[in-house]
């Protein structure tokens, strides 16, 4: 009898150490991702990166270099998203057509959110309360709640359905569509399609202007760039750019347009006054996203089929340098630190690069697995725009 009660003694007190033991391991990594009670911290050096060969969320201190966690998400992640409010990130999950919600602060993913197949890029509404997803392979755009969490309506918007952007007054969403070759105009009052405006061969990029007038898509077939103005939700002018044209991107003073063609291995740089091509950087295969340094005197682009990344002089669009990073291939890049550092995600290196924009030269490789998709937490939320 008494062994019997000894041992039932045990047992509880076992139990307690485990849950207590549980209790302090969570507090602690809890409190990896937050700062200790007077402890400054900077949003602006935490970045959330997607690893579609891990099917993990790797959440690293931009200062530091490190990995703060690792979190498991759904399969093929290709981009985080920074959900408006800063409490939650998404990861679309091409090979399962599901959103994981990651809570940021707990640190762990706590629902997952079944949409279309494939599913690629969103927006946010400006009052943060709804995301507009594009699903590539399910030819629809869902809407999800994001209060609730959930999705509320599912809007054909055509076959490929790519790239969302939406208006600074949340009023219109347009979504390319690949197969057809047009953008598809979605009310979000009524979140039905209002029309569809054809553009070229392969409708993929896209970019808004940062005053919501002008929609500019890149045509990835066709070797176009339409704009759209966006009043009378017609294409007002075609520029040929190049073969392979996908991203856009804007300067920060909105005079150019950088233009990546992949195929064609350059970055058109388009007048945005004029619809001129002014110059032509032969970046590389797979020529990717442009991303303006801080001191807006230099320009990085992530080149998807490249062992280097490509360093222009913003004023004249010339190639000053081509950084070595290995086995790569870049598909994102963000800067930490007031640009003093470069983060760019590798497709094929199995690592996260940390790139030091004085000399630029990489300085560390944290390991990942086909690391594709960066944000920076305290970023604005996706719009498209700019």
């Amino acid at each position: 009898m008494m062994k019997t009660k000894l041992m039932n003694m045990k047992i509880k007190n076992t139990s307690l150490i485990l849950i207590f033991s549980m209790f302090i391991t969570g507090a602690i990594f809890a409190g990896s991702l937050q700062a200790a009670p007077g402890e400054k911290t900077d949003d602006a050096t935490i970045l959330y990166i997607t690893n579609e060969g891990s099917n993990t969320l790797s959440i690293i201190d931009g200062s530091k270099q490190e990995v703060i966690a690792t979190i498991p998400v759904g399969k093929t992640p290709h981009h985080p998203w920074l959900v408006p409010g800063g409490k939650y990130v998404f990861t679309d999950n091409r090979g399962e057509n599901t959103l994981s919600v990651v809570d940021v602060n707990a640190g762990k993913m706590i629902k997952t959110i079944t949409v279309g197949n494939a599913p690629t890029h969103m927006v946010f509404t400006p009052d943060g309360k709804y995301a507009y997803v594009a699903n590539t392979k399910d030819n629809t755009t869902s809407v999800i709640d994001l209060a609730k969490l959930e999705v509320v309506a599912t809007i054909p918007t055509g076959g490929g359905s790519h790239d969302p952007a939406i208006t600074p007054d949340g009023r219109y969403v347009y979504v390319t569509a690949r197969k057809p070759g047009h953008v598809a105009v979605i009310d979000t009052a009524t979140n039905k399609v209002i029309k569809t405006i054809p553009t070229g061969g392969k409708a993929n990029g896209v970019r808004m202007t940062s005053d919501g007038k002008f929609l500019w898509v890149g045509n990835t077939s066709a070797g176009t760039v339409s704009v759209i103005d966006t009043a009378q939700n017609k294409v007002v002018a075609t520029i040929q750019s190049g073969a392979g044209t996908h991203n856009i991107r804007f300067s920060p003073d909105g005079k150019y347009a950088y233009v990546g063609n992949m195929k064609e291995g350059t970055h058109a740089v388009i007048d945005t006054a004029t619809y001129k091509v002014v110059a032509r950087i032969p970046t590389g295969k797979g020529a990717n996203i442009a991303y303006f340094h801080p001191d807006g005197k230099h320009i990085y682009f992530s080149i998807n089929k490249a062992d280097e990344i490509p360093v222009v002089e913003a004023k004249t669009n010339k190639i000053i340098k081509r950084i070595p990073i290995g086995k790569g291939g870049t598909h994102n890049l963000a800067f930490v630190d007031g640009g003093r550092y470069l983060y760019a995600t590798s497709w094929f290196g199995d690592y996260i690069l940390v790139i030091d924009t004085r000399k630029n030269e990489v300085v560390k490789k944290i390991p990942a697995e086909f690391s594709n998709g960066i944000k920076v937490k305290g970023a604005p939320p996706a719009t498209g725009r700019g």
